[in-house]
């Protein structure tokens, strides 16, 4: 909060002085003069539909497939359960956010896969490998948590009649609020910033996101205008960071919940 206010302090001291600047003839105008004459001048909002459905469409899946997928190899016992477990753990070295092994060596590869389903240029194909790579870290940590559910809780809930399937969504999703928005907060801004699928697996500028749309602002020659993209760059780092800024005790708890017994 202290960085904010001294933030804004400053910013209404630099307007005031780019108010006498104007009165003597000078020009000087912050990135956020910019912002609206921005979003009516260049193509942003659609940018920005495309990165909202692109990112919505990789967490729904993801947190409940990782949700469900950590919950089951924690408390359910059945054949084969280390086995798949290690198989998970060992698509650890493949995700681009740690990337052991680059995550560009598959990219020839799903590029003729998808081109071949025809599914190149389309949100699916933005999607898909994004939820593929991401997998082994939240089944990870989902297992993490749930590995220390009390059993106790569960087994109550079973014997008063429910179901596996309510008393997971019921009782065990409730209680992992902290995983599910550590995992959420890190995709999201993961899959937000994310540049080498999108422009990989698309063509049109109609399926542009806000990081490709930013190349938008670099003009014949490398002229750029630096006031409306330092604007566009504002407004493309800001919902990441205003969701960051409200979760981030989330997340720290979430990281940690089940690092410890007791």
């Amino acid at each position: 909060m202290r960085c904010l206010q001294r933030y804004f302090r400053r910013y209404k001291r630099i307007h005031m002085e780019n108010e006498r600047n104007q009165e003597n003839g000078e020009r000087f105008l912050l990135p956020f003069e910019y912002i609206i004459e921005n979003l009516t001048t260049s193509p942003m909002l659609n940018y920005f539909k495309n990165s909202i459905i692109i990112t919505v469409g990789v967490l729904i899946p993801l947190l409940l497939i990782s949700f469900m997928a950590g919950f089951a190899l924690s408390k359910i016992q059945f054949r084969g359960n280390k086995k798949i477990l290690s198989y998970f753990l060992l698509g650890l070295m493949l995700p681009f956010q740690v990337a052991l092994i680059p995550f560009q060596v598959a990219l020839i590869p799903l590029f003729t896969i998808f081109s071949k389903m025809g599914i190149l240029n389309t949100y699916p194909a933005v999607i898909l490998p994004q939820i593929a790579f991401s997998l082994s870290y939240s089944i990870q940590l989902y297992y993490s948590f749930s590995k220390f559910l009390p059993d106790e809780i569960i087994e109550a809930a079973i014997i008063d009649g429910c179901s596996p399937m309510r008393t997971f969504f019921k009782i065990v999703f409730p209680m992992s609020t902290n995983s599910l928005l550590t995992v959420a907060t890190m995709q999201g801004v993961f899959t937000w910033n994310d540049f080498i699928n999108a422009y990989t697996f698309t063509r049109s500028t109609n399926m542009k996101t806000v990081t490709l749309g930013l190349n938008d602002f670099v003009g014949f020659m490398g002229t750029t205008d630096w006031g409306a993209t330092f604007a566009a760059i504002t407004v493309t780092v800001l919902p990441t960071f205003l969701f960051y800024f409200f979760t981030n005790k989330y997340m720290l708890s979430g990281l940690t919940a089940g690092a410890v017994k007791g």
